[in-house]
């Protein structure tokens, strides 16, 4: 009896393991497509088999953008991304890869990469970034065939008035003064009346980036060589009074002042190349110190 009670029992603990252990699948399936479901539920987009979830437009929208211009940024990126999935999928599809020449393509993109990043950090280090005027007169005088102009560019003074504004006679003589009294007057009629000027601005400009805020074309490239006179213009209820202090045309040589910056930077961009040129040699005799390179000759 004691054994036929030792069977019963084992066949009853396989029985409630079994049990239990179908008990247990069935939690884990449902689990697992609850958890599928759910993921699936807090999508906010779908491309093929792949989902966008909400965490994943974190930083796309600007914490001060609010309404109609952050719901607008977020429907393009969810575009942007649907396309590029679309046309991922479209090109694998329709490409016969090859997948040995891909890895390659990519590990030395990735070389490319990190060699980048380090050239950066030395040159973050180590730049001399000062750049003095002297070497920057040097530069110019050297290679002036370099700095010849391909458009035209101005110096140009203008007040800018609605067409009703009152003494437009004596604005203009005040204008054409050089006593200091009446470029006073001249501010404290500009400052009243004038939405825009500039009475003496000595910066050179392009003639294209002049025309962006001022009827520059109607006074006619033909006349940029008239400088100190005013060219009275009038265009959708507002008048506009210019002089040329200055001008350069096309294939003349452009002033130092105009070039400075431009010059600071290829002296910048000299003393970059020449950094990591001396780099690459440093490193490449110390490995050869080091006995790190060796060539075989396998003849």
């Amino acid at each position: 009896m004691g054994r036929t009670h030792n069977t019963i029992g084992f066949a009853m603990d396989m029985k409630v393991k079994k049990l239990i252990f179908f008990s247990l699948a069935v939690f884990v399936t449902v689990t697992s497509c609850n958890w599928f479901s759910n993921k699936k539920d807090q999508a906010i987009a779908r491309a093929f088999d792949q989902y966008l979830y909400k965490e994943d437009l974190k930083g796309i929208v600007p914490e001060n953008m609010h309404g109609n211009d952050s719901i607008s940024i977020v429907n393009s990126y969810i575009e942007q991304w649907q396309q590029g999935i679309v046309l991922q999928k479209k090109a694998e599809k329709n490409v016969d890869i090859d997948e040995k020449y891909l890895q390659e393509r990519l590990e030395n993109y990735r070389k490319s990469l990190i060699r980048f990043q380090y050239e950066q950090e030395l040159i973050r280090q180590k730049l001399d970034t000062l750049v003095s005027e002297e070497e920057i007169a040097e530069y110019y005088s050297n290679n002036k065939r370099n700095f010849l102009l391909k458009k035209p560019i101005l110096k140009i003074a203008y007040i800018k008035l609605p067409q009703e504004a009152p003494k437009i006679d004596m604005v203009k003589k005040l204008f054409l003064s050089k006593d200091v009294r009446d470029r006073d007057l001249l501010e404290k009629y500009c400052y009243k009346y004038s939405p825009s000027f500039s009475l003496m601005d000595t910066s050179w400009h392009y003639v294209n980036d002049v025309a962006k805020i001022l009827p520059i074309n109607k006074v006619g490239e033909h006349n940029f060589e008239n400088l100190n006179r005013i060219f009275q213009i009038s265009e959708n209820n507002t008048l506009y009074l210019l002089i040329l202090r200055d001008s350069k045309f096309k294939d003349s040589l452009s002033p130092l002042t105009f070039e400075r910056e431009n010059i600071r930077n290829m002296i910048l961009n000299q003393r970059k190349l020449k950094l990591i040129s001396e780099m690459e040699k440093e490193v490449f005799r110390e490995a050869q110190l080091n006995n790190e390179l060796e060539v075989y000759n396998n003849k």
